[in-house]
């Protein structure tokens, strides 16, 4: 009977010093991987000594631990990738597709199948995809503006995407979206040689119902951050989607790891850099994770993770989480 006690003390000891063990290595974890409270707390005071007024609350505890990625531009305008796109959406077949736009230069208007594409030589991930039936809807694309460097079809869609944003997110938090959502990633699937990372949120959503037609704008996303400014405005009419418009990358990363800096020090670099523009721009709102493009000169360009600071007048500022740069 001694024996059987005498087990049953060194189990229940065993478990304690596993259950201690386990507690404090979760422990450490945690204090590794976030900022501590007090000094969050002291961050506030001092930064509103600042000029920088602001909540603890607002301040995120967790440290970042996104990577950079490299990523390929030249890609999009390579004759290769663009057939592969224009093949992918439209459906069209090599020898059809050849035919198309063999003798075409990159840069203009392209037909392929029941579609348009356009893809612009200054805007390195512009892509217009247009259904033939739907142009006389929308606006002339052949002409540029020389006060504007847009064309008609340019300024038509900002005045649309601008008019999606101030609607609000009610009909996303309701719902109504959810088809048109599934749709949009069915249509963007069609491209295969993406970065299983790359997807999007729905930033606006509207719908007319008569006309049985549905206006949506997203936001390219990796790996559940966005983007910055990689913005698609998109019009649907019995489900299928007629129109899409943006700022779009459909190739692949590398990624690696690099030290980054915390929403402490990013706040810190705002208030000593960015003083009058804070100053006049009232308390910090939200402070959100994103991804900002940096072009290389060498036909690369850098997904670089960036903290996002939106204040109380909806201002926004944008710094570089490997350098603590603001970006311009």
């Amino acid at each position: 009977m001694k024996t059987n006690h005498a087990k049953t003390a060194i189990i229940a000891l065993l478990l304690a010093a596993n259950i201690f063990f386990a507690y404090n290595i979760a422990d450490i974890v945690i204090k590794s991987e976030n900022i501590p409270s007090e000094t969050i707390e002291d961050a506030a005071l001092i930064l509103e000594a600042k000029g920088l007024k602001t909540d603890k609350s607002k301040i995120p505890s967790k440290k970042p631990s996104a990577m950079i990625y490299e990523g390929v531009y030249e890609g999009v305008y390579s004759h290769e990738t663009f057939e592969e796109i224009v093949k992918s959406f439209s459906g069209i077949s090599n020898e059809r597709l050849k035919e198309s736009i063999d003798t075409l230069p990159v840069g203009e208007s392209y037909v392929a199948g029941d579609y348009r594409f356009i893809f612009s030589e200054t805007d390195y991930f512009k892509i217009i995809i247009i259904d033939l039936e739907y142009t006389d809807s929308l606006g002339d694309f052949s002409v540029v503006d020389p006060d504007t460097a847009k064309t008609e079809l340019d300024q038509e869609t900002e005045g649309k995407k601008e008019a999606l944003l101030k609607k609000g997110t009610a009909a996303i938090r309701n719902g109504d979206s959810k088809a048109a959502e599934k749709t949009i990633k069915n249509f963007l699937k069609k491209y295969p040689h993406q970065d299983l990372k790359l997807s999007f949120e729905i930033k606006g959503f509207d719908r007319d119902i008569p006309s049985n037609r549905e206006f949506v704008l997203i936001n390219q996303t990796f790996d559940g951050v966005p983007i910055d400014f990689h913005l698609a405005y998109i019009e649907m009419r019995d489900g299928k989607i007629k129109y899409f418009y943006g700022e779009w990358y459909f190739g692949e990363f590398s990624g690696k790891s690099v030290a980054l800096l915390d929403s402490v020090n990013i706040l810190f670099k705002c208030a000593e850099t960015d003083g009058n523009i804070i100053r006049e721009s009232g308390s910090l709102k939200e402070m959100n994770l994103e991804y900002i493009i940096l072009l290389h000169e060498a036909e690369r360009f850098y997904l670089t993770p960036s903290w996002q600071l939106v204040f109380e007048n909806d201002k926004k500022l944008s710094y570089n989480m490997v350098t603590g740069d603001k970006k311009n």
